[in-house]
């Protein structure tokens, strides 16, 4: 099975906003940006796409996949952020902050979810994928995602997922060939 994890293109927010699941718009350089995600993923057929339903994956969805049947799917929005979300990052409480950044295993933002409630989601899509008869999906989604997909194939600790860099529009293909052998391809970091 190959598992294709697209992240979104740039969204419409000012940078240092701390935007989670914020249903934003995608950036001016939406279409520049699908095109060149277009082109990597030329030649590739898939099974079923799925995506997260903000705006900023569906959007990019749509126009890469416009005579594909989209899957909308809950489980694999990014991280809330409750009370945080439309804040400046400098701007939110330290204290809570620190804390949250410091075990954001465990921690919430105020009215938000940890990061332990967004692998939850993710590993139970994940799940669901593993145990259908598909060879190949398209996931359009979010950083969050796709760090918590790549923590369960390439065995990297929680403490060390955000050393990795995933711009937007990043493309990272998964292939399982059996349950001792998977690969990792970073198609576009």
């Amino acid at each position: 099975m190959e598992i294709w994890l697209i992240r979104h293109t740039t969204p419409n927010i000012d940078k240092g906003i701390c935007y989670g699941q914020l249903n934003l718009d995608v950036a001016d350089s939406f279409n520049d940006e699908v095109e060149h995600i277009k082109l990597l993923l030329s030649n590739n057929s898939f099974d079923k796409v799925f995506t997260s339903p903000l705006l900023r994956c569906t959007a990019l969805a749509k126009r890469l996949f416009p005579s594909e049947d989209i899957h909308f799917e809950e489980q694999i929005k990014e991280i809330n952020f409750g009370d945080w979300e439309g804040q400046k990052w400098d701007e939110i409480n330290k204290q809570q902050l620190n804390v949250w950044s410091h075990d954001f295993l465990q921690q919430s933002p105020p009215n938000g979810e940890n990061f332990s409630a967004l692998l939850e989601r993710a590993l139970n899509f994940n799940n669901t994928l593993a145990n259908s008869n598909l060879d190949k999906a398209a996931i359009v989604t979010h950083s969050g995602i796709i760090r918590a997909f790549l923590m369960e194939y390439l065995e990297i600790p929680a403490t060390k997922i955000f050393n990795l860099e995933l711009s937007y529009g990043a493309i990272i293909k998964i292939t399982i060939h059996s349950s001792d052998y998977k690969q990792v391809q970073f198609i576009k970091g």
